[in-house]
């Protein structure tokens, strides 16, 4: 039997309301601060500002190495501290869900991952990129020879600057979750995964320290998956047939996104009004109703 979905203060007569009633999943607990996070966040500001600091009074009346190490040391941290605040406390308005037309392939609804993110960390590698690299060919330019530490320094931008380039070839990606009629799409920053909905045996809320959503598949499911970038695993890689779902990404409150998730896989019939303005009205309204 269905189990209910249920608001807060209401029953199942009066499923319709705003995101905000819904309930959130016991496994999540009350939301909290993450501490560790919050300690990360700022030393990584304390540095910023001890880096900057530094440049200012190492520039005197010429911008030298020294003060450019400094000033790009700085901006670094700052961009670390950033990416760390927009990951662990989105701030979430309206749902970033659209309507997708994929070609032959149909319509779908499409959650889209938060770019602020995924553009956080581009900056905050490409920035460690420029001062590994910029750090070597000054340490090269004004050494006779080629000093141990410039070659040091030049192997810890590989990575960084490979990190680039596979954002610039598509291999790294903002990512997005697709919702169609015949099942559900995740591309994540490194990986692609499609399970059907004929597959799909449930949807369960896990607390990693954050809220999380697992799209758990049957032991027998059509499940398609591939990473897309061989160098770098900045997802986790299920072992069994799931899409593990983190709500830091997607730019939508993660209990509505769970909700709507169980929504549709306990309600085959609702799902035909995937990639339709319908779809996109329920995660506005944060509707659970069942159409009349």
């Amino acid at each position: 039997m269905q189990r209910p979905i249920l608001r807060k203060g209401q029953d199942s007569a009066d499923p319709q309301g705003h995101a905000d009633d819904l309930v959130r999943p016991e496994e999540w607990g009350h939301p909290s601060w993450n501490i560790r996070a919050a300690i990360s966040i700022v030393l990584a500001a304390v540095v910023s500002v001890f880096a900057f600091v530094g440049g200012s009074s190492s520039a005197g009346s010429e911008f030298g190495p020294e003060s450019r190490f400094f000033f790009i040391l700085s901006v670094l941290m700052l961009l670390t501290a950033v990416f760390g605040c927009v990951f662990w406390w989105p701030g979430r308005g309206r749902p970033g869900v659209r309507t997708l037309r994929r070609g032959g392939l149909g319509a779908a609804t499409e959650v889209r991952s938060r770019m602020s993110v995924f553009v956080s960390l581009v900056a905050m590698v490409g920035c460690a990129a420029a001062l590994a690299v910029g750090a070597a060919v000054e340490v090269f330019l004004f050494n006779n020879g080629i000093p141990w530490v410039s070659l040091v320094l030049a192997l810890l931008g590989v990575p960084c600057v490979a990190f680039v380039i596979e954002v610039a070839l598509g291999r790294l990606s903002v990512g997005a979750l697709v919702l169609s009629a015949d099942g559900i799409r995740q591309r994540g920053w490194s990986f692609e995964s499609y399970l059907p909905w004929m597959s799909v045996a449930g949807v369960r809320a896990v607390n990693y320290g954050y809220p999380e959503t697992w799209v758990e598949g049957t032991t027998t499911a059509a499940w398609a998956r591939r990473r897309t970038s061989t160098l770098f695993r900045l997802d986790r890689f299920p072992d069994a047939p799931r899409m593990e779902i983190d709500s830091r990404r997607y730019a939508v409150d993660p209990v509505l996104l769970h909700r709507i998730l169980e929504f549709y896989a306990e309600n085959p019939a609702t799902r035909r009004e995937l990639g339709t303005p319908r779809a996109v009205e329920r995660f506005r309204r944060g509707d659970l109703g069942l159409p009349d």
